[in-house]
């Protein structure tokens, strides 16, 4: 594991949410986190409130305030690594009528396991189930054993393993705006893209902190931020990792751009550092898909069956 590198969420704990006529709610999604070496409060704080850039400085006040054990002389520059940090509750106010703020689905769940939950943009988190829509500002958060299937509005489907956070920033399906925007913190996540995307006017972006994607029609996978492999994948340097399963793609930051088609793989590993083909190693991407044993069952049989036909033999040898 590449220790100069960043940023990867070990713990992910799902709160409760307050009921919907409550006042003021949590934003609970991610409470604690747990500190590898190499991280620093700024990208911690940067990374979980990337919305709240004027709130950074008293969100880090309270997170010293909070974990008076993890720096060194209440510094916040000096955080100490391999202790887990609480992280503060942020309150959200709700609108002063008191009425629901109308929200727009553009998808669904289809298939669920272990710890999800969505933040919306009023910072209310909620469970997310099979059948559970998700709407227009949604942070998905899925925790140490989590998985979630999405069905968007155009048919595109989104998989979202373990330690992922993704934002639904954009999603637009009708005669004058056709867009797909969406923001993937850190985690893995496969994408079969739908109707977006496959028009010249349509706007698609797929985005993380390293590099940006875009497509014409196709299929997908990448992992960014996530050193640590979870559902049958393996530990990773931080970084970019990119496999197209069908179509082509396009990659880019502000150091260059790399068009991978079907069946290549890309890697960036700092925002800073130009997209280029590059061979990946197995169970980065997906799972690692384990040998089945080798049946043993029969040839013990086959051996048993030789003993006692050799026991036979002895035994009429014996006789005669």
């Amino acid at each position: 594991m590449n220790l100069f590198k960043s940023l990867i969420f070990i713990f992910l704990l799902i709160g409760f949410t307050l009921p919907v006529n409550a006042e003021e709610s949590y934003n609970t999604a991610v409470r604690y986190l747990h500190v590898q070496k190499g991280q620093t409060l700024h990208n911690i704080v940067s990374r979980l409130y990337p919305d709240d850039p004027k709130q950074w400085a008293q969100i880090k006040q309270d997170i010293v305030r909070l974990n008076p054990h993890a720096f060194i002389n209440n510094d916040p520059t000096k955080m100490k690594a391999g202790v887990r940090l609480t992280l503060p509750k942020k309150v959200v106010v709700r609108s002063e009528t008191g009425k629901p703020v109308k929200r727009k689905q553009v998808g669904a769940v289809s298939e669920v396991r272990g710890s999800v939950v969505a933040v919306d943009r009023r910072k209310v988190s909620r469970k997310l189930e099979r059948g559970s829509a998700v709407y227009l500002g949604d942070k998905v958060v899925t925790g140490e054993d989590g998985f979630v299937r999405l069905h968007m509005i155009d048919e595109a489907v989104l998989d979202l393993r373990c330690y992922s956070i993704m934002v639904i920033e954009e999603y637009d399906l009708n005669k004058t705006s056709r867009r797909s925007i969406l923001n993937l913190l850190q985690g893995s996540l496969k994408k079969v893209t739908g109707s977006i995307g496959k028009m010249a006017d349509d706007v698609y972006e797929l985005k993380t902190p390293v590099a940006n994607v875009g497509v014409r029609g196709t299929e997908y996978a990448l992992r960014v931020f996530q050193t640590t492999g979870c559902g049958g994948t393996v530990n990773a340097d931080d970084g970019f990792y990119l496999e197209v399963i069908k179509g082509v793609v396009d990659v880019h930051n502000e150091a260059g751009r790399e068009v991978v088609a079907k069946g290549e793989t890309a890697y960036v590993p700092l925002p800073k550092a130009a997209p280029q083909k590059k061979a990946i190693k197995p169970g980065v991407l997906s799972p690692v898909v384990k040998p089945e044993p080798a049946p043993v069952v029969e040839e013990e049989k086959s051996s048993k069956a030789w003993i006692w036909v050799l026991l036979g033999i002895v035994a009429v040898g014996l006789l005669i």
